[in-house]
């Protein structure tokens, strides 16, 4: 970490702890949450650049170039929660998220505007053993090779249907496999289950190829953004260029559904004036807390 940022951590009363491959804050966060709230209230409202993330699989699609009025992040999240937090505290403003895996539409929060919906499909080398089977591939013929590892809980309701398909191994890596007919282990690796949608197939190379079999989920892309600023013009501006990209898309991407807003999974709108509603309210300062 920079000098820079030791400094800041200082000031708020806080240390620096880096924990696996992420920097973590030690210490009451109230204060460094409450600058974000304003930090965010003054991009917003003055048309600074906005703080755009999305999943490694949604960011190179739908995000480069950056839309306009937006910073695009670097997309390197495999997981919901840890930006789910980063959007919660005031750290980005916008994230495009994985459909199911999204806040309930009650959150008082968080917003939730899908994007699209398309299926789901398990997808092996071209060399893999189970293209053998053809049409009559099962799940449980899938379960006897190592599936893609995921972390525990990294995406709650898409690992409930795997657990459900028999197809979860846990978060471990897959070992290596013996071959008995030539007595010898085979590179896991190669013979690895993946997980596909109609998108993240166009950023794959021509040795991946679909199985026959479709998971019982429906997915797709949801943009997450504060409550507040739901009905902002930069919100709006933003939905429709991202879904002009999906529709770009569409034709090389068979299943893949772009929604068209009407169906809106947030809650009902308020009464207040539009320019009421999008302008945060401050936060209160618990009691506890020393300036």
């Amino acid at each position: 970490m920079s000098r820079l940022s030791r400094r800041c951590a200082d000031v708020f009363g806080l240390s620096l702890a880096r924990r696996g491959s992420e920097w973590h804050l030690d210490g009451d966060t109230t204060l460094l949450n409450l600058e974000r709230r304003v930090h965010q209230a003054v991009r917003w409202t003055n048309g600074g650049p906005l703080r755009l993330e999305a999943q490694h699989w949604s960011g190179p699609l739908l995000c480069e170039p950056a839309p306009a009025g937006w910073i695009a992040g670097c997309f390197h999240f495999y997981e919901y929660e840890k930006p789910l937090q980063l959007l919660r505290e005031g750290v980005i403003d916008a994230w495009i998220a994985s459909y199911p895996d999204v806040p309930a539409a009650t959150d008082p929060t968080i917003a939730c505007i899908g994007l699209s919906r398309m299926p789901i499909w398990l997808v092996v080398d071209q060399s893999h053993p189970l293209l053998e089977l053809g049409e009559q591939v099962t799940f449980a013929d899938v379960a006897a090779y190592p599936c893609m590892p995921m972390p525990d809980g990294a995406f709650p309701k898409f690992q409930a249907v795997l657990e459900a398909c028999g197809l979860w191994n846990g978060g471990t890596a897959p070992k290596p496999i013996r071959n008995s007919s030539q007595s010898r282990q085979v590179n896991s690796e190669d013979l690895i289950v993946g997980f596909a949608t109609p998108l993240s197939l166009l950023l794959s190379d021509d040795s991946c190829r679909v199985l026959p079999l479709e998971l019982p989920l429906e997915v797709g892309d949801a943009l997450l953004v504060p409550r507040q600023y739901e009905r902002a013009p930069q919100t709006l501006q933003l939905l429709a260029q991202l879904r002009l990209r999906l529709e770009s898309l569409a034709g090389a991407a068979p299943g893949l559904v772009v929604l068209d807003g009407v169906e809106h999974p947030s809650a009902a709108p308020s009464d207040q004036p539009f320019k009421e509603q999008w302008l945060p309210s401050a936060p209160s300062m618990p009691k506890t807390s020393k300036v």
